[in-house]
């Protein structure tokens, strides 16, 4: 007979990937907003973080855009008129989930009317 612990160590797995949509607001020339909502399975062992991505379009490779405690993060150093995806998974101690990824890219630029630069 299994002991309680065995019983939940062996039915411990990777989360599932974080909820979508994966929102992305607050657009800036260098920044932006991520949102996104929790898995529906924690895989057996609470999520301790997320691993949040982003893949430069012209490159065509992700890179480590940070981690987040909650469902919320703020990615910084984007470079102005840059073209960007991004991605999100979640980590418990077994491993990660596979990612939730952004439906369709952002430019990297300020809103209309918040630039005090003039057009080209």
């Amino acid at each position: 007979m299994e002991t309680a612990s065995n019983e939940s160590f062996s039915s411990t797995d990777k989360p599932a990937p974080p909820e979508g949509p994966l929102e992305v607001s607050k657009v800036t020339k260098d920044s932006c907003r991520l949102t996104w909502k929790h898995p529906k399975d924690d895989g057996g062992s609470p999520i301790l973080h997320y691993v949040v991505e982003k893949m430069d379009m012209s490159r065509g490779t992700w890179s480590d855009a940070g981690m987040a405690t909650g469902c919320v993060h703020e990615v910084l150093r984007l470079v102005h008129k840059k073209e960007y995806m991004f991605r999100v998974r979640a980590v418990n101690i077994v491993g990660e989930s596979d990612p939730l990824d952004t439906t369709k890219p952002i430019v990297a630029k300020n809103e209309f009317g918040k630039s005090k630069q003039s057009c080209l």
